[in-house]
């Protein structure tokens, strides 16, 4: 598997997160996430009927999705850049006994898929790891039916900035030239990189590459008698309630190839 230079800390910083993320993260297996402590799939309504479709997730991580998509009759192909996220993703589905096709790749370039291969394509906080997303829209196009959906879930653009905790408001500096988040998890050897994109810049995008884009949401998180039915939740995401009550963490997109 070839890795471009930017994707090697990202490579490394998630396999060196999987365990701990994994632990601390409580992630449906039976309804797709699309935000933290947000509402799912089963509420949104983007995707339909999936049984006896063909379906991608790019940047599948442990697989939660792709594993609700498979129980629902679909047949899935995930992909993901950690050995160690796909390594939990392949224990889940030897546990359930689900049939999920799990390939370790980089998902930027897709040229190891067919043209028009699949039915709907599924990609939740993998965006933001991608560097040139103009290769992905259109990449993800060409290997996409007529008529077949994109859905994209990828952090909010209003992520690139500070959260002060004891006034409850956010640091905004510069909105239309976000920053680069750049990181590193302790023991990690190459920084890993973060890349925020305006709405604008993805709605543009993404219908430049042969799209048309039919919904975008800003989803808010359930109040927190309800939190317990979201498909994203945990310990790993409770710290963050007061950001995320007031500034959306993630920009959902669904778009359908012309």
């Amino acid at each position: 598997m070839k890795i471009h230079k930017h994707l090697s800390g990202i490579k490394e910083g998630w396999d060196l997160m999987s365990s701990n993320y994994q632990a601390t993260s409580d992630i449906s297996l039976k309804d797709i996430h699309y935000s933290p402590l947000s509402y799912g799939e089963k509420s949104a309504k983007l995707i339909g009927e999936v049984a006896g479709k063909k379906y991608l997730e790019l940047g599948c991580g442990g697989a939660q999705n792709s594993i609700a998509l498979a129980k629902l009759g679909a047949y899935v192909t995930a992909v993901d850049i950690s050995s160690n996220q796909l390594s939990h993703a392949a224990c889940t589905c030897e546990r359930l006994d689900i049939s999920v096709n799990l390939l370790q790749a980089n998902i930027q370039n897709l040229n190891y898929f067919a043209d028009d291969e699949f039915d709907g394509i599924i990609s939740i906080f993998a965006l933001e790891f991608i560097e040139d997303i103009d290769i992905f829209f259109s990449e993800s196009n060409r290997i996409l039916k007529k008529g077949g959906a994109l859905i994209i879930s990828t952090t909010h653009p209003l992520g690139a900035f500070e959260w002060d905790n004891e006034s409850k408001n956010l640091l905004v500096t510069d909105y239309f030239n976000p920053p680069m988040e750049i990181w590193r998890e302790q023991g990690q050897m190459n920084h890993g990189v973060t890349y925020f994109r305006t709405i604008e810049e993805l709605f543009s995008r993404i219908t430049n590459n042969g799209f048309v884009v039919t919904k975008l949401t800003e989803p808010k998180p359930l109040d927190p008698q309800n939190e317990n039915l979201s498909p994203y939740k945990g310990n790993y995401w409770t710290e963050f309630r007061d950001r995320l009550n007031m500034v959306p963490f993630a920009v959902v997109i669904k778009a359908i190839k012309n």
